[in-house]
């Protein structure tokens, strides 16, 4: 029992150590930005972190597997404290894992915001051209016929927005 017992928390030990770098690593991550460069910066930095975690799932799965094949053979035994050390390195690493995955949704949801704005800004820009143009149009005109025919334009322009 010495041995697996010194197997487990050296695992253990192992998985805290990792868990206490990742999840500090998380927490300084920045509020998700709202420029272009900004936030391909975050996306990559997100995917890179994400990748680490799912490389460090195998060492996880080891660990429980490990829990597991210690509670069969110590089943005369109180595995509690076993179970919930046990439990709490998993929830941690869901944690962690759940975090991150909801920061690649709302850096993904920003991206797409800002290329929705780019459309959007670009429509209005089109459409600000088309009016200055029939503006210039019916300047022309006033310019050849005179204030009267410059109020009827106008009003024609304006009814059709």
């Amino acid at each position: 029992m010495l041995v697996d017992s010194q197997r487990y928390e050296a695992k253990r030990a192992e998985l805290e150590a990792w868990l206490q770098r990742m999840e500090p690593r998380l927490q300084r991550m920045p509020p998700i930005g709202n420029t272009a460069d900004v936030l391909e910066a975050q996306l990559k930095e997100q995917k890179s972190f994400h990748a680490e975690l799912h490389q460090y799932k195998h060492n996880i799965e080891l660990f429980n597997q490990l829990t597991q094949k210690l509670i069969a053979l110590y089943q005369q035994d109180d595995t509690s404290k076993v179970k919930k050390a046990t439990e709490v390195i998993n929830q941690r690493f869901n944690d962690l894992n759940t975090s991150i995955v909801n920061r690649g949704k709302g850096l993904h949801s920003a991206i797409n915001s800002l290329h929705n704005f780019d459309r959007s800004l670009e429509k209005f820009l089109a459409w600000l051209s088309e009016v200055e143009s029939g503006l210039e149009a019916v300047e022309t005109e006033v310019d050849k016929d005179g204030k009267p025919s410059l109020q009827l334009k106008v009003s024609r322009l304006l009814t059709c927005f």
